[in-house]
């Protein structure tokens, strides 16, 4: 995933990821022709989550990850603080599940102390 993006480039993600549900929708009703309402919606239902879980993926880390301009303060020792990467953290929504990227800090002085931001 990448960092920070435009509104036209989460956009044009999203829609990506709605046309893949829709080809995967059509791939799946072309292989069950058969298949009564409730199955479809099932399947449907199924392929939403995924959307959604994307499209969430999609809005909240492409506005941002938490990375600073300039570096948390480290509330032990005051110095600042070092950045060493993005972490992942899986999120189970009611309307999918999202992988979310956060900026992770840690404490220059091996502290252990740690910053990951909120949201």
């Amino acid at each position: 995933m990448s960092r920070e993006m435009s509104r036209t480039e989460r956009k044009a993600q999203f829609m990506e990821a709605a046309e893949e549900m829709f080809e995967a929708m059509e791939a799946w009703y072309d292989a069950h022709p058969d298949a009564r309402f409730e199955e479809i919606e099932g399947q449907a239902r199924r392929l939403r989550r995924r959307l959604i879980g994307r499209g969430l993926e999609i809005w909240i880390n492409g506005r941002s990850t938490g990375r600073q301009v300039e570096a948390p303060r480290c509330p032990r020792c005051g110095k600042p603080m070092k950045f060493v990467g993005y972490r992942r953290k899986e999120v189970w929504g009611l309307e999918g599940e999202s992988v979310l990227e956060r900026a992770y800090y840690v404490c220059p002085q091996g502290d252990g102390e740690t910053f990951f931001p909120p949201g």
